[in-house]
């Protein structure tokens, strides 16, 4: 005889054995049909149990993919085949089924016709054509169609990618900025002193940036402009130019990494500033800050910067030295996550965390932040990821707190 319950999928075998049909698992010895119906409450016991541990959160990766002809600086964003196999792979390591998604005009649909099954979008999308509104259109609609997402709103990555609306809000919040102008070819320039620094007012990883785009007169400043308008389609963000040391400070949840030091000097050719070229070539001179006083005031004010923006989840910013003053620059609220060459890497592993640590991190700081809203994606599901971001905070050494506001954040590393 074979006994069949539909709710507990498991049914009597003709050798006698109870088998669980999810797992083809034999669960007791051969045993008569009634002593079967007298386990139905152990073996639904067993079968949740079974299920729970098989539960997996389902995570779309929203990106765009850079393919081998696309060799023009916009697409320096997009990301490479190396950081889309080290995300995919740190992402299954949560307990995630993957689907990545290259972001193209479709979104929108393909989002719409998986938002009953997702339970993540794990965004690191740049767009291209949107101008300010690109890196915003992700959130849009996941907003729009209630699917949890990792990062920021679609407010703050508007602000962010205006770099003069950024710098007037951490402004607001009392973080010093170079004094700046927005110029079109033929403005006036208006109380601003060279040398200067100009470049495009949307964009981000260096795009628009040379060497050429420090000034020193008038005619060095046109031309600088003129390009910017001709290549990009927007003004430029003209700035007085900073002297000094770069330093760019990253976030993931509530902790803050270790902050990296550019010393210019230091690399071959002595440039003035962060290019595509230098970036290219940088990493074997670029240093980490121990947590001095002067690092964790440098800290402070990335601190306040960050929440001036209302960044969530994860978060780089660039900041420049002028007379002994940290002056912000940007931020990259979608920092590039390549598993050896990204800033943000760099900093996770000069506090001991592996790239895939830094992505379980980046997950749990989402995941806590969107369960209270989302609490039926986030059921049963998120036990690996909880059990590897406490354990991957666990091993590393803490350099005190930050209070801002209502907030404590964890200086992470020594």
């Amino acid at each position: 005889m074979k006994f069949h319950n539909r709710a507990l999928n498991s049914y009597r075998c003709s050798d006698g054995f109870i088998r669980c049909a999810a797992k083809n698992i034999f669960l007791c010895k051969p045993i008569n049909a009634c002593r079967v119906i007298s386990l139905f409450p152990a073996l639904c016991r067993f079968h949740q149990t079974i299920t729970r541990a098989m539960k997996k959160l389902n995570i779309v990766y929203t990106c765009n993919v850079r393919k081998p002809e696309m060799e023009d600086e916009r697409y320096g964003e997009f990301e490479s085949p190396a950081t889309i196999e080290a995300v995919t792979r740190a992402l299954e390591r949560i307990g995630a089924d993957v689907e990545l998604i290259d972001v193209g005009p479709e979104i929108y649909h393909q989002l719409e016709k998986r938002k009953d099954r997702i339970d993540l979008v794990f965004n690191n999308t740049e767009g291209l054509e949107e101008k300010e509104l690109r890196e915003a259109i992700v959130p849009f609609f996941c907003d729009y169609l209630h699917i949890p997402c990792t990062g920021s709103s679609p407010k703050t990555f508007i602000n962010k990618m205006d770099k003069a609306t950024a710098k007037r809000i951490v402004a607001y919040d009392g973080v010093p900025t170079a004094r700046y102008q927005l110029l079109k070819p033929g403005d006036r320039l208006r109380n601003l002193s060279f040398p200067l620094m100009v470049k495009p007012y949307s964009e981000g990883t260096s795009i628009g940036i040379s060497q050429n785009s420090k000034v020193h007169n008038r005619s060095e400043l046109d031309d600088a402009v003129s390009s910017i308008h001709t290549q990009f389609n927007q003004p430029a963000l003209v700035e007085e130019f900073l002297p000094g040391r770069e330093y760019t400070i990253g976030l993931i949840g509530s902790y803050v990494l270790p902050i990296l030091e550019i010393d210019f000097a230091r690399i071959p050719g002595q440039p003035h500033v962060r290019d595509p070229h230098v970036k290219d070539i940088e990493n074997p001179f670029i240093s980490h800050l121990d947590w001095t006083d002067t690092a964790k005031r440098f800290a402070e004010i990335a601190i306040k910067a960050h929440e001036a923006l209302e960044v969530r989840d994860y978060n780089r910013m660039d900041f420049r030295m002028r007379d002994d003053q940290l002056y912000f620059l940007e931020a990259n609220v979608i920092p590039g996550i390549h598993p050896t060459e990204a800033d943000l890497t760099n900093m996770c592993r000069h506090a001991g965390l592996a790239h895939d640590d830094m992505i379980a991190l980046i997950v749990h700081a989402a995941v806590q932040r969107l369960a209270p809203i989302y609490p039926g994606r986030f059921s049963g599901n998120t036990e690996i990821l909880e059990q590897l971001a406490v354990a991957a905070i666990g091993k590393i050494p803490h350099a005190g707190s930050i209070q801002y506001q209502d907030k404590t954040f964890m200086l992470l590393g020594r």
